[in-house]
């Protein structure tokens, strides 16, 4: 894994005329910087002395020009770095949301989806703080150098006195930050994880309010974000301030220190009095990059914790299925499983020397209890994951071999709820088929069933249908899935549960549009209603991961074995 420094490098690299640019302004402004106390010392020897008054307003006049161009100049390299930050970290944050898209399903259904977003929101936080920091850290650090050769050309015994004040400010700094970053780290760590369960219940407000449980979750948060997250957020806060206090106490210290030796060398005529007014506007120029220093020092300690994360999380492998680059002509759809063992774990088979093949345009049902690997079949043709062995074959042709999106594009899943986006009807159907026309799309909410509600909504195609959809009944999604499934028209079709939580009439107007969809395609369907798998052609009965039994309806009921059995119970509990 790359380091924080490398992680950074690895962001900046796209913006090197940039970084240049803020470069050259930061010396620019360094010198400028630098040269406002010698002027003003300067002026002040001048002043106590019998100068004529044009040469003083001509000092004047260039200490305020100097004063004007060096705020200007480092207001513009201050925009510029903050600019940069910005552009670099909002690139990257687009390019880590865009990889957590791509990760795997194994990824998905493994990880809390809060916490790795509250990972990525707060990783990218950081990253501008510090690229902003870090556009600071040229100019300050060559104020740093300039201002202390001039306090050498000055009064070198001042000049010693005060790099002996400028180690002991490091090293005290240093000392009390490992604590500090230790907090934070675990700080870091534990709100990860806390916010994750946070932003779970907030993206299942549905669930909390059809139970009722509002003030149950209100007092859960509270407890997660007022007695768990603040306490050692408030630790790690004292630590921050104690690390303040003893730096301002070292400034506080040295500067008495170096005023008392300062006014020791002017009593001695060892020093002008601009000398020594120039002396103490060195003070502060050397003390605030310093203190710019060890902020960014800080800042970068504070937030290698979180930019470790998204190193870590960026590291993932988008997929875990390898595919070749294979796009087949004229898919028919047959598919074949040849020996297919897969599980999820280690020593827990799923699925278990898996044989089966479907026709190019024949169905396929897959029955038997929750948890024997309906669903896990699925995945496996998606190449959601890949089988530890076995091969599974489309038109011949081992699936690893073919390109991963060209294979989902021949296929169409209608799941047992609909997850839709926040947005129009219309965008939601032309998921499918972005290119889709406006006449394609009404056949096929026609096909699916789904013409006439939608065109009984207040805005038609153009009504925003809320967060997943909720603003559609059950029987409405399940009719948008099967119009989007119309519109992709697919060689290869996935029923998945599609009627299971739907009311009579919402069932019988979707299996109408079922029975209009599967003509002529390969059809998949997982299902514990019978309504639904009685008329596929071949119907397969998983049992303990394994095939226990195949054949149609009237085959496996006259077996009077496993399918035999389910059926009755289904019949009776109707």
């Amino acid at each position: 894994m790359i380091s924080v420094m490398e992680f950074l490098k690895e962001i900046l690299k796209p913006y090197k005329k940039e970084i240049i640019l803020i470069t050259v302004i930061a010396i620019l402004a360094s010198i400028l910087s630098t040269l406002i106390p010698f002027i003003y010392g300067r002026l002040f020897d001048l002043a106590i002395k019998d100068t004529p008054t044009n040469i003083l307003f001509s000092l004047i006049f260039i200490w305020l020009f100097t004063s004007l161009i060096s705020n200007y100049i480092q207001n513009k390299a201050s925009y510029l770095g903050g600019n940069l930050g910005a552009r670099a970290t909002w690139s990257r944050e687009a390019k880590t949301y865009g990889h957590f898209i791509s990760l795997p399903m194994s990824f998905h259904k493994n990880k809390r989806t809060g916490e790795f977003l509250n990972k990525i929101s707060r990783g990218s936080w950081h990253i501008e703080q510090l690229i902003v920091n870090f556009s600071n850290l040229m100019p300050q650090t060559l104020v740093l150098i300039f201002s202390a050769i001039i306090v050498f050309l000055v009064q070198w015994q001042l000049a010693i006195l005060l790099i002996f004040v400028l180690l002991i400010y490091v090293l005290v700094t240093v000392k009390f930050s490992k604590p500090v970053i230790d907090s934070q780290e675990k700080l870091t760590v534990m709100m990860n994880k806390q916010y994750g369960k946070v932003y779970d219940r907030l993206n299942n407000v549905f669930l909390i309010k059809n139970f009722a449980n509002e003030e149950k979750e209100k007092s859960t948060i509270y407890d997660i974000l007022v007695t768990k997250v603040l306490p050692p957020m408030t630790f790690a806060q004292k630590k921050w301030h104690r690390l303040s206090f003893y730096q301002g106490l070292v400034y506080s210290i040295g500067f008495v220190i170096l005023l008392v030796f300062a006014i020791f060398f002017l009593k001695n005529d060892s020093i002008t009095a601009g000398q020594f007014i120039m002396f103490f506007g060195y003070i502060n120029l050397v003390f605030t990059p310093l203190w710019t220093l060890t902020e960014f020092y800080k800042s970068y300690k504070k937030s290698s914790a979180s930019m470790r994360k998204i190193i870590s999380f960026e590291n993932s492998i988008p997929e875990s299925m390898k595919h070749g680059d294979k796009i087949l002509k004229n898919v028919k759809g047959e598919i074949t499983f040849k020996d297919v063992t897969f599980s999820y774990k280690k020593d827990k088979e799923v699925l278990k020397n898996i044989n089966f093949k479907i026709e190019a345009g024949k169905s396929i049902a897959l029955v038997g209890k929750s948890g024997v690997g309906k669903s896990t079949l699925s995945e496996l043709i998606l190449g959601y994951y890949k089988p530890q062995k076995g091969k599974i074959l489309l038109d011949g042709i081992d699936i690893s071999e073919i390109q991963l999106q060209f294979l989902r594009e021949q296929m169409a899943i209608v799941p047992q709820e609909l997850s839709l986006l926040d947005d129009t009807l219309m965008k939601n159907i032309l998921y499918a088929k972005p290119n889709a026309s406006r006449k394609e799309i009404e056949d096929a909410a026609k096909a699916a069933g789904a013409y006439e509600f939608i065109n009984n909504l207040s805005k038609k195609y153009d009504t925003v249908i809320g967060e997943r959809g909720i603003r559609l009944s059950m029987g409405q999604k399940q009719r948008i899935a099967l119009t989007m499934a119309f519109l992709r028209n697919p060689a290869i079709l996935i029923l998945d549960e599609p009627t299971s939580a739907l009311d009579a009439e919402s069932e019988r107007v979707v299996q109408e549009g079922i029975k209009n969809l599967v003509k002529g395609r390969t059809t998949i369907i997982i299902a514990h209603r019978f309504s639904t798998v009685k008329h596929a052609d071949k119907i397969i009965v998983l049992d303990k991961g394994k095939i226990a039994e195949s054949g149609n309806h009237y085959e496996l009921m006259r077996e009077k074995g496993i399918y035999y059995k389910l059926y009755n119970l289904q019949i009776g509990l109707d």
